[in-house]
C-alpha cells in the first residue's frame, strides 16, 4: 500500500472520529443540525468507498458498488433513525443486504458461515426475544432485520476464514462491531435506557463499524 492511501485512511478514520464526537457531545441538545456531524461521521466511511470504487479493477468493481451502496444506505439511515426510527431500520437492513452481497463475492457460503450465523441469531433471540411484539408486521420486522444482521456478521467472518488477510480481518471486525452495536441500541431502546456511557460504546462500535468495512477494500 503506498503512502498516499494510507494518507487516505488515516484522514479518514480521524474526520470520522472528530464529527462523530462532535454529535456525541451536543446530541442531548435534540437539535437537527447536530444530525448534520453525525451523516458527516458516516459520511467519511462511503467518501473511502466511493474513492476506491472509481479506481477498483474490473474483478473488484460490482464488490465495491456494493460496499459503497452499502455504507450510503447507513448513512441515511444514521439520520433516518433520529426522524422516522422504522424508515432507518429499513435503510440499514438495506445496506446489509448490499454488505451481503458484497461478501458474496469475495467468499463462498461453507457449513460454518451457517453455524456462525446461528450462533448470532440465536444470542439476538436470546437477548431480545421475551420484548418481540405480538405477531404481525413489526415482529417480522424485527427477527427479519436481527437475519439480516446476523447473515452480514456471519459472511463478514467467512472473510476473514477464507482470505486470511488483512482485507478479511478488517472485514470481520467492521461486521462484529455492527453486530454489537447494533445490540447495545435493541438493549437501549428495549430497556428504555438513556446511560451516556453505553450511548458512547454504540456509536464508537458504529463508526468503527462503517470504516473498518470501508477501508478494508484498500487491502484487497
Amino acid at each position: 500500500m503506498n503512502l498516499q492511501k494510507l494518507l487516505l485512511l488515516a484522514a479518514a478514520a480521524v474526520l470520522t472520529a472528530v464529527f462523530g464526537q462532535h454529535y456525541f457531545r451536543n446530541n442531548r441538545k435534540k437539535e437537527k443540525q447536530v444530525l448534520v456531524f453525525k451523516a458527516l461521521a458516516t459520511a467519511m466511511p462511503v467518501m473511502l468507498a466511493f474513492l476506491y470504487a472509481l479506481t477498483a479493477q474490473e474483478e473488484h468493481r460490482t464488490f465495491s458498488l456494493l460496499i459503497l451502496a452499502g455504507a450510503f444506505l447507513c448513512m441515511t439511515a444514521d439520520v433516518l433513525l433520529e426522524l422516522y426510527f422504522l424508515s432507518g431500520v429499513v435503510s440499514f437492513g438495506l445496506g446489509h443486504v448490499c454488505f451481503i452481497a458484497a461478501y458474496m463475492h469475495l467468499t463462498q457460503f461453507r457449513g460454518y458461515t451457517a453455524l456462525v450465523f446461528l450462533l448470532f441469531f440465536f444470542l439476538m433471540l436470546v437477548l431480545h426475544g421475551k420484548f418481540l411484539p405480538e405477531p404481525g408486521w413489526q415482529m417480522l420486522l424485527m427477527i427479519g432485520y436481527a437475519a439480516l444482521l446476523s447473515a452480514m456478521s456471519a459472511m463478514a467472518v467467512t472473510a476473514a476464514v477464507q482470505l486470511g488477510s488483512p482485507a478479511g480481518y478488517l472485514t470481520a471486525a467492521g461486521g462484529i462491531c455492527f453486530y454489537i452495536s447494533d445490540n447495545i441500541l435493541g438493549f437501549r431502546l428495549l430497556h428504555e435506557t438513556k446511560s451516556r456511557v453505553l450511548s458512547g460504546v454504540l456509536l464508537t462500535l458504529y463508526y468503527s463499524a462503517a470504516y473498518l468495512i470501508a477501508a478494508a477494500m484498500y487491502f484487497l
